[in-house]
């Protein structure tokens, strides 16, 4: 299923610190692998498909550079220009296609009735947007006196990304639950070969009804509520 492989490929790319580009190039073509699944079921989701190929050539420039700097072989001066120049066009390559995939991703939970989901969606559209937007404001060059508050900022910037990445993860893992895309309906749970997984997914299976059951009750009420102040206002 999709969002499976795309939650797995983001979840890859949760490394921001030790040698990023060995993780993001990973990251980038396993969400390349679901985006060629998701992309077909609206125009949103199709944008992002589009805008991440860009995003792993970069992503697969960035991991060329890591590997070349393992080696010197860059003269050290371009190397360090080269190390502030791709990952700036990797993030805005990616927080682009952030913008689209979440775009599309609340247009399937409109149309599949998921309200969570959807407005879930939008806030982080809007978080990820402010959190690329200071993450470029931090690679600008500042004067000396600027260097310990940079220091803070780009400290403080790194927790804010953490939690942003969580949320996306939360996200694409609530349409990995939720979302059953059509080929999938009538998809039969393979038996595995150890017991004691058949009772989790036995289990498992209960407690999604059981979820299943409680969302289409709120949903039958919350109609029912709407109904209700309608008939109310024509009085």
């Amino acid at each position: 299923m999709g969002f499976g492989i795309l939650f797995c490929g983001y979840l890859i790319g949760f490394n921001t610190v030790a040698y990023p580009g060995f993780t993001k190039i990973f990251s980038y073509l396993l969400m390349l692998l679901a985006m060629t699944k998701l992309g077909q079921y609206n125009r949103a989701l199709k944008g992002a498909y589009y805008a991440l190929i860009p995003t792993s050539i970069v992503g697969g420039l960035y991991f060329l550079l890591q590997v070349t700097s393992m080696f010197s072989v860059i003269p050290e001066a371009e190397e360090i220009l080269l190390f502030r120049l791709i990952p700036l066009a990797a993030a805005l390559f990616e927080a682009f296609f952030l913008f689209r995939l979440m775009r599309g991703l609340a247009d399937l939970a409109k149309e599949t009735e998921v309200p969570v989901l959807e407005l879930a969606a939008l806030r982080n559209r809007t978080l990820t947007l402010i959190y690329y937007g200071l993450y470029v404001l931090g690679q600008l060059d500042y004067s000396a006196e600027m260097t310990k508050f940079l220091v803070y900022y780009n400290v403080a910037l790194l927790f804010v990304g953490f939690f942003i990445m969580f949320l996306n993860a939360k996200l694409l893992f609530g349409f990995y639950m939720w979302i059953c895309l059509p080929e999938d309906v009538n998809m039969e749970r393979k038996h595995s070969r150890i017991p004691f997984l058949d009772r989790l997914y036995e289990k498992m299976d209960a407690m999604e009804e059981k979820r299943l059951k409680r969302r289409q009750e709120t949903d039958r009420a919350y109609r029912e509520q709407q109904a209700e102040k309608k008939r109310r206002r024509k009085k």
